[in-house]
């Protein structure tokens, strides 16, 4: 399990405000068909947009709200 990174997309799934999509995954591929197979209608420029790909200790917050 240690060669799994975490890939974060910030900034999407806009609606009222913006989500965020994240997969533990061994490379950035299979991290999109993992969020497509979980939610198969993304919207396009969603799961296309570059993720950032963390390697290290990591936290990230997002204030929920609208």
């Amino acid at each position: 399990m240690s060669n799994l990174k975490l890939f974060v997309w910030e900034d999407v799934l806009r609606d009222y405000s913006t989500g965020v999509m994240f997969a533990l995954a061994k490379d950035e591929s299979e991290a999109r068909k993992l969020l497509l197979e979980q939610c198969p209608h993304l919207p396009d420029e969603d799961i296309n947009e570059q993720p950032k790909v963390v390697e290290e200790p990591y936290s990230f917050i997002l204030w929920g709200g609208g």
